[in-house]
């Protein structure tokens, strides 16, 4: 074998010395080894979890845009049967989300304790890999809610007005 092909060998032979599935700084294990990946949740500090201002927005919302088209809009048993309709839907949903938040409430891969909304704001949030600011994840989790409740509003002061 020629020397350069011997110095690619013994490079090649370095660069498999680590596992494939690990990270090259931190030694980190990118490829799932068979543990839940909450579980490095375990260590989080619980200043990373969020608080039940973003969530209870979010519904606040979401019940004042059902509340407003229910509002504005009912009129007949036409309309009427099928704001029944969009109406049993949020309610099956809200029930899915509740029984799935009650069941991760006390599972302890995920640390939580109550935090005052100005503390949430200035805190930093985990999501999916990385953080995010507690201002940030309220705009991003109340915004569409938010905003369709007062287009709701407005576009059933219009029907009532106009209509």
């Amino acid at each position: 074998m020629s020397v350069r092909a011997t110095r690619h060998t013994e490079h090649r032979s370095e660069l498999h010395a680590r596992r494939p599935s690990e990270d090259r700084e931190t030694g980190r294990a990118l490829v799932p080894t068979g543990e839940p990946e909450a579980s490095s949740a375990e260590g989080a500090e619980t200043t990373e979890v969020g608080v039940p201002i973003a969530v209870e927005t979010a519904l606040a919302a979401a019940l004042w845009f059902i509340a407003m088209v229910w509002i504005a809009f009912a009129a007949g048993p036409e309309i009427d049967y099928l704001l029944v309709i969009v109406t049993l839907f949020f309610m099956m949903f809200f029930t899915l989300f509740l029984l799935l938040a009650s069941d991760s409430v006390k599972d302890p891969r995920w640390p939580s304790r109550t935090m005052r909304l100005r503390e949430f704001l200035r805190s930093k949030v985990a999501i999916g890999s990385s953080t995010m600011s507690g201002r940030d994840v309220l705009i991003e989790t109340a915004l569409i809610p938010v905003a369709l409740a007062f287009a709701a509003t407005l576009i059933g002061l219009a029907w009532v007005i106009f209509g």
